[in-house]
């Protein structure tokens, strides 16, 4: 009675068969992402514009960007277009987000947490920014700190002046990891720019520090970058430890 199992030969044939247009389309984007040709938080050109440059059709394109969209790595954007969320296909699970919202004790230990990874970044920054980089953060600071500026807009453009001084790290690694922790980030700042610790005083100290770090970027001084990324976050954990004390009592 003959086998029912597959014999090598055939089990060669199946690895040997080529892959899906799709797939490989959603190989060839995974492929730039790692890369850094595509960064987290960018948009991907247009479906058209991919099959253009890829010399595959719309359909497979559509499929590809589909196929990660299910796996976690792009997620469509309001109003049109695709945006890349990481390397990994990993989604930050919400309940974190949840915690860090919900509690100044856990705000405090991601604080902790970023002075090790940011004081690590602006010292990487002033050693490998380009001059396009010292422009878009000085750019990113007027927007920041520009007084005509919405309040409701100060965590969003905290966070962004933040995750430019990742990108002129040229880690991709570092970059990836920090868009990872994008939404629990966010929450965080919004936490401290309009809960815990808003007012005048607190947004003078926190431009002073951005303008400290970005000049020590730009004068491509190592140590003073991280020292003055250190001396930020140590800042607004200080700040931390007072609410949390508050709280206690």
């Amino acid at each position: 009675m003959p086998s029912a199992k597959s014999s090598p030969a055939s089990d060669n044939q199946d690895a040997k068969r080529p892959k899906r247009i799709a797939d490989q389309v959603a190989d060839q984007i995974l492929e730039k992402i790692a890369d850094g040709i595509f960064l987290p938080g960018d948009r991907l050109p247009g479906e058209r514009q991919l099959a253009e440059s890829m010399k595959v059709s719309r359909v497979s394109v559509r499929a590809a960007l589909q196929k990660l969209k299910t796996r976690g790595y792009l997620r469509a954007v309001q109003g049109g277009g695709t945006e890349i969320l990481s390397s990994t296909g990993i989604d930050m699970d919400t309940a974190m987000t949840d915690l860090v919202r919900d509690s100044i004790n856990n705000l405090r230990d991601l604080q902790e947490i970023r002075c090790t990874l940011e004081t690590w970044a602006a010292r990487r920054a002033a050693i490998n920014a380009s001059d396009e980089d010292i422009k878009l953060l000085r750019l990113a600071f007027r927007q920041a700190h520009d007084p005509r500026r919405a309040a409701k807009y100060r965590a969003d453009d905290d966070h962004r002046l933040h995750m430019m001084i990742g990108r002129a790290t040229g880690s991709i690694i570092y970059y990836h990891v920090m868009k990872m922790l994008h939404d629990v980030l966010q929450a965080a700042l919004t936490e401290i720019r309009f809960n815990s610790m808003s007012g005048p005083s607190f947004d003078r100290m926190v431009q002073d520090h951005h303008r400290d770090i970005i000049e020590a970027i730009a004068a491509r001084d190592p140590d003073a970058a991280e020292k003055a990324m250190s001396n930020h976050l140590q800042a607004v954990l200080d700040f931390f430890k007072t609410a949390s004390d508050k709280q206690a009592t």
